[in-house]
């Protein structure tokens, strides 16, 4: 379990740092754009995020699946599932063009067909992550992402800086991905992963397993439509002050998605002999996971004005309802109920509690919003995620043929919530006998930190141990 951390730690490590660094866009572009501009941006953003998740179709966790699965064909599972990112991100394109009257918001209407371009080369050539994840090489995934954000950012706000204008804004963007893409080609065909060479079967294995994966991918993804709503119908101010509420919606799964990418492909390998095996490694997993996290929820809901003030400007502290609230996806995500599912090939459930919950969300969408603005999406997204946990669990529980009282180990999980409210009560503590000043919230955050691992390790011995081998396994190769 300590390797699996391990490794977990080196892909979870990048992909905060890859966050960090994105994260720098806004907190550079609110202070170079008025809000009105930054707000078309973020319109632009947005749409391009939705369609191109929608059009993803899982391609990239199938590849993982089938590489863990059968190493010896990797060339050739790669290959076929390019030829896959290269249909579905012309197909995304040509929608773009089809349905810009009505998916485009109206003032960035002008820039469509850089939208359309943007979408299609994001598309195209994800497959590296994939390989190297089934490989269990995280620290090729950590070099490689961490470049790809440098590279975009750094050409983002090169535009920024020098045009000052968000079109050409977009056109750097887009070159921007075009030059990403054809490095990854020269790499896929030096190293022989991308070969001219068709394989009906294994194409048609591919379709067949993607397919259900791909479906609930999409209407996972098409649960985030909310922004391009509030964009289409609120305009580019709301849209500025839901995409700042929304930021840390990236965040909430790192560790979790880190940890679960790391595990998937001996999952399937230890479910292909025993399904209870591969369980077990996962419920492992999510209990180290909600120790990691459930502190974290807390810190960021208590802090969550002078957060949003100090890192958006005072703009932007309307944003702190909504901020709080999409916060409880955090504790949502701690639990992936879809990955034992996939791991005994069962993608059908995934794409059921989706579909639900894009009903939940939009229903709730269009009651709310014409009274109470950016709550509708906001509380639409939140219960819609919020169900699929229910759904999936109790998919989990049929499958694997368990109680609810084997579904989780939920002794650690009640201790672990404990240990953290502990600790925010000594910081709230600290922070009110403490006068008012900035070091007081450094204080507070030093007894938070201090009392909350004291507590795990009383309490979480054993998730301790995995800890502390996995960290002397990083030294010791320095």
């Amino acid at each position: 379990m300590s390797s699996f951390i391990t490794r977990s730690a080196v892909l979870a490590t990048a992909r905060l740092l890859n966050q960090a660094l994105g994260l720098l866009s806004p907190l550079l572009l609110v202070r170079l754009l008025d809000i009105v501009e930054y707000g078309r941006y973020r319109q632009f953003m947005a749409t391009a995020m939705l369609i191109t998740s929608l059009g993803g179709f899982a391609l990239s966790a199938n590849l993982n699946y089938l590489i863990a699965r059968s190493p010896e064909r990797v060339a050739a599972d790669i290959t076929k599932t390019s030829v896959l990112m290269l249909a579905v991100g012309f197909v995304s394109a040509l929608l773009i063009f089809l349905l810009r009257e009505w998916i485009v918001p109206a003032e960035i209407s002008t820039s469509w067909l850089l939208l359309a371009a943007y979408v299609f080369l994001f598309l195209n050539l994800e497959v590296l992550v994939s390989y190297w994840l089934a490989h269990g090489n995280s620290l090729a995934v950590m070099v490689y992402t961490l470049l790809i954000t440098v590279w975009r950012l750094g050409t983002l706000l090169f535009a920024a800086l020098w045009f000052r204008e968000v079109e050409m804004i977009f056109v750097t963007i887009v070159v921007a991905e075009g030059v990403k893409n054809v490095g990854i080609y020269l790499y896929l065909r030096a190293r022989g992963l991308l070969v001219f060479h068709w394989q009906h079967d294994v194409f048609r294995e591919q379709i067949k397993l993607v397919a259900p994966l791909g479906l609930g991918s999409v209407l996972n993804k098409a649960n985030d439509f909310g922004k391009v709503v509030v964009g289409m119908q609120m305009g580019p101010v709301p849209m500025a002050i839901y995409s700042t509420a929304a930021y840390q919606v990236p965040l909430v799964n790192i560790v979790q998605t880190s940890l679960s990418d790391v595990i998937f492909p001996d999952m399937v390998k230890r479910s292909l002999r025993n399904p209870a095996e591969g369980l077990k490694l996962w419920k492992r997993a999510q209990t180290l996971v909600f120790a990691l996290i459930c502190p974290a929820w807390l810190l960021l809901t208590y802090f969550a004005e002078p957060l949003i003030r100090l890192a958006f400007t005072e703009q932007y502290v309307s944003a702190t309802p909504f901020f709080q609230v999409f916060l409880l996806l955090m504790v949502r995500q701690c639990f992936q109920f879809s990955v034992p599912l996939r791991a005994v090939a069962d993608n059908a459930s995934f794409a059921t509690s989706n579909a639900v919950a894009l009903a939940i969300n939009a229903a709730l969408l269009f009651v709310l919003m014409p009274h109470y603005g950016l709550w509708g999406p906001t509380l639409g997204f939140v219960a819609g995620q919020m169900w699929t946990s229910i759904y999936l669990s109790r998919r989990v529980m049929q499958r694997y043929q368990l109680p609810l009282s084997d579904l989780m180990e939920w002794n650690k999980l009640g201790l672990a919530l404990a240990a953290s409210l502990v600790a925010l009560a000594a910081l709230h503590g600290a922070m009110m006998w403490l006068p008012h000043m900035r070091i007081s919230a450094l204080v507070g955050l030093a007894v938070f930190g201090a009392v909350y691992a004291l507590a795990a390790r009383l309490i979480l011995k054993e998730e301790y141990g995995y800890l502390m081998r996995a960290l002397a396994r990083r030294r010791k190769p320095a």
